[in-house]
């Protein structure tokens, strides 16, 4: 799926922490996007299909997996905390 979850979670720990953001806005935009265009189930390294149908240019690398699957074994996330802030 596109990260936009977890992309939201950050900035709404960074706004909840007032710590300013310059880069995950923009990223949070472009994967808004890329969900508005592709699905919100479209898995998160296809985020290139956006600059490929712009140009119509592939960027795959040689070797580079049709399908991308994750054969990790699930594990429970953790809580990220900024250093000095309260947790609420």
């Amino acid at each position: 799926d596109l990260v936009l979850k977890d992309i939201g979670l950050f900035d709404e720990i960074a706004k909840k922490n007032k710590i300013p953001l310059e880069i995950s806005p923009l990223i949070n935009k472009i994967f808004e996007d890329g969900q508005s265009k592709y699905g919100p189930r479209e898995w998160s390294p296809n985020i290139i299909k956006r600059l490929e149908d712009a140009t119509g240019i592939s960027v795959l690398a040689p070797g580079f997996p049709d399908e991308i699957i994750d054969d990790e074994a699930p594990e429970e996330g953790y809580e990220v905390i900024p250093t000095g802030c309260v947790k609420t």
